[in-house]
């Protein structure tokens, strides 16, 4: 019995479904990029060969992250209050022999400086003639330390009779205790008994200035006793 004729199946019948398996199972490498398109089936016999696939269309880059907010800078050192008065005791003693007032306010500006305390500083410091409350500025305050610890919150707290804290520390924050030439009453005005020639001189063995007590938060921080003037006592110095 003879052959009928023989049926050829083309071969990308087989070959294309597989094609396609390979296409649906490769993903995107790189987000955003292109995934490549499957390869194209081989043609069969007198077939006709299969089209490669569409390359997937790869997913969109994710955003950029948002950088986070620049710290704050730095902030530097607290320069305090612009209408704060810093007010120390000085760390050097001295006779009533200062060079009167001009040379008591010198050793108060000398010691401001050497310790880098930007202001003008002026002692506290009166004679018969001329007392603080005329000379010294009453203007700002509060009158602090150089710790920051009040010591009187304005001129007409500095003059009432009672501190809120000793002047016992120098302009480098040294703690210091003893007597001060002040030559001034609690509030401010010039004793008037003897001021050693206008503190001029230690050698006036009959004479004597009055002194204050650094260690006093009540009047006698200023007014506690008469000193001889070959006594070697500190200065009090206020910021104007």
């Amino acid at each position: 019995m003879p052959n009928g004729p023989t049926v050829k199946t083309p071969l990308y019948i087989f070959v294309l479904p597989f094609a396609l398996l390979g296409l649906l199972a490769c993903g995107s490498t790189d987000p955003g990029s292109s995934a490549t398109g499957g390869a194209g089936g081989a043609g069969g016999n007198d077939g006709i060969a299969g089209h490669g696939g569409d390359g997937a269309t790869g997913g969109n880059g994710g955003d950029g992250a948002t950088g986070g907010n620049g710290g704050d800078g730095a902030t530097g050192g607290n320069a305090g209050s612009p209408s704060d008065r810093r007010i120390f005791v000085t760390s050097a003693v001295q006779t009533a022999g200062l060079g009167g007032i001009a040379g008591a306010d010198e050793i108060c500006a000398t010691e401001a400086a050497d310790a880098d305390l930007r202001g003008e500083f002026k002692a506290w410091l009166s004679t018969t003639s001329s007392s603080v409350a005329d000379r010294l500025s009453h203007d700002g305050g509060p009158f602090v330390r150089v710790d920051e610890m009040v010591v009187a919150n304005d001129w007409a707290d500095l003059v009432d009779g009672a501190l809120l804290a000793p002047i016992n520390l120098d302009a480098n924050g040294q703690p210091h205790t003893g007597d001060v030439w002040t030559g001034t009453l609690g509030d401010g005005a010039s004793y008037v008994v003897s001021d050693c020639s206008g503190f001029t001189t230690a050698n006036a063995p009959s004479a004597h200035a009055l002194c204050g007590s650094s260690t006093s938060a009540t009047s006698t921080w200023t007014n506690n006793q008469p000193a001889g003037c070959a006594s070697t006592l500190r200065l009090y110095c206020i910021e104007q």
